[in-house]
């Protein structure tokens, strides 16, 4: 080819064959060296006995076989001999894959088989199918979620109701305003202890209006230690898909400041992971249940919208918490109520008085009744203390269910700083954005279940392992750079501790003596 004038630009067919056979020529004499002196030689070699090898007119190794009175092409009755480990054979590989549009590993080593044969053929062109990038994108499954953890401390520990809570908006909700109707929506307090709950009416989706409705929440119940809620930026409607900025809302600097001088402390739960969420994202959808048939399509005023809430967190309060049986002697059935009450009846009360004694006063009590009245009621809420641990706690342990609900198909990838991933989202799979992991968050058993990562605009998102899919794993290079690495080492240092020959000490003195 040197000194050869090209009168185009373009290669020719002719060209590209020959460079071929160059380069498979080059590539079977770097490997198969001694096959082939061994079929020149006429002697006796195991790899060429056992493919039946022998010399073609271009000087190429081709392996024989049984097939010659068969129909095929010459090639794919005598394919060419390629070594498996060789860069060229990977590229040709990589070739016929493209040309198939990425089939899978039995099309593509059927249509490679037409020119050549790979030892190892299967092995080596599943090896490469799996480095191809367009087949990870579309072929890559997410990564594998650890059980579900044990419950966290404030949900199984006594404590004052109201003390830890869970946060959601539910809605919206429409009223009667005049000729038109308005939007509301309701907030969601529940206790992560008793299970109680606490609705407040929001008039639209500020930070102003929420800061108001936390406020008349802590005049209620009290002022929570913790706090925990959802971050995600909206929520999808049975009808309207509506967005809501429900993270930056909460994340407000009024909002915080408020928090903080109240000394409460606010949890987010991991975006897109609503499962983390589950202990108010269930008593949702029981509000959601009692609105949905107990107003139908009515459409209310604000007053009574805001007395239909009430009767609402009245009732859902007074659901059992335990299984109720039915032995006429078995123990009274536990409520969030009677944590919060103790007088579980609702409606319009009844005056108790002795219409006979003209001197009765219904309202009259003693210091002596009053305490009386109050160790009563301390012996009663420690009689549903009890209750709780014993009946509803061990309760818990019915639901047998210590996995999240995922694809069959995961991947078996440990997932790592710098990992490159694609990132789920609710658009089709040739558009989710890639991300590169850079941050993994641990759990207070000490699992991974989600990571911080950052995707091509520079934000900053946090997801949980199960929407993550792996495309190129970090840690495959490093192992390799580092076993490469240690080859160059222990070589070195073979040469290092190489003893030196006689016959060469005896070479360099006679050459010093010169």
């Amino acid at each position: 080819m040197k000194g050869h004038i090209y009168e185009s630009h373009s290669l020719s067919s002719e060209e590209l064959r020959e460079a071929e056979l160059l380069w498979l020529y080059h590539i079977q004499r770097k490997h198969y060296k001694e096959v082939h002196q061994s079929i020149v030689d006429k002697k006796p070699n195991n790899l060429a006995r056992q493919f039946d090898i022998f010399i073609d007119e271009s000087g190429l190794l081709r392996c024989g076989g049984r097939l010659e009175h068969a129909t095929f092409s010459e090639a794919a009755r005598h394919p060419i001999l390629l070594p498996r480990k060789e860069k060229l054979t990977h590229l040709l590989i990589d070739s016929v894959h493209r040309q198939l549009l990425h089939t899978g590993v039995s099309q593509t080593l059927s249509e490679l088989r037409h020119r050549f044969w790979i030892p190892k053929g299967r092995a080596t062109v599943s090896t490469v199918l799996k480095s191809c990038q367009i087949c990870k994108r579309v072929d890559c499954r997410p990564y594998k979620l650890p059980p579900m953890a044990s419950l966290p401390k404030s949900r199984v520990s006594e404590s004052i109701p109201f003390s830890n809570v869970g946060l959601d908006y539910l809605g919206p909700l429409y009223v009667k305003e005049g000729n038109n109707s308005k939007k509301i929506w309701v907030c969601l307090f529940t206790c992560l202890t008793t299970r109680a709950v606490h609705l407040e009416v929001v008039s639209d989706m500020t930070a102003g209006a929420f800061l108001l409705c936390l406020r008349r929440f802590i005049a209620t119940r009290g002022t929570p230690k913790e706090i925990i809620s959802d971050n995600a930026k909206q929520f999808k409607l049975s009808s309207d898909t509506i967005k809501l900025i429900w993270g930056n809302m909460l994340q407000e600097d009024d909002v915080q400041c408020y928090v903080s001088g109240q000394d409460i402390k606010w949890t987010f739960i991991v975006e897109l992971a609503p499962w983390m969420g589950g202990f108010y994202e269930r008593l949702v959808g029981i509000v959601k249940q009692a609105l949905r048939k107990s107003l139908g399509r009515k459409l209310l005023i604000m007053d009574q919208m805001n007395t239909v809430i009430k009767e609402v967190e009245s009732v859902i309060n007074r659901r059992p918490l335990v299984y109720v049986g039915e032995d006429i002697k078995s123990s009274i059935a536990l409520t969030p109520c009677h944590f919060l009450s103790l007088n579980p009846k609702t409606g319009i009360p009844e005056l108790d008085y002795d219409t006979k004694d003209p001197e009765f006063k219904p309202y009259e009590s003693t210091a002596e009744k009053l305490l009386q009245i109050w160790k009563k009621g301390e012996q009663l809420l420690n009689r549903f203390w009890v209750l709780w641990r014993d009946e509803y706690l061990l309760s818990l342990r019915e639901r047998s269910q210590n996995k999240i609900k995922s694809s069959r198909i995961q991947s078996h990838e440990t997932p790592s700083v710098g990992d490159v991933v694609i990132v789920k989202d609710n658009l089709p799979r040739g558009q989710w954005k890639l991300g590169k992991v850079i941050k993994l968050h641990t759990s207070r058993d000490g699992q991974i279940r989600s990571a911080q990562l950052k995707v091509s605009n520079g934000q900053i998102l946090r997801r949980p392992l199960n929407l993550l899919y792996p495309i190129e794993i970090s840690g495959s290079d490093t192992m390799l750079q580092n076993s490469v690495n240690h080859d160059k080492i222990v070589t070195n240092d073979a040469r290092e501790e190489r003893p030196k020959r006689r016959a060469a000490e005896k070479a360099k003195e006679l050459l010093r003596r010169i």
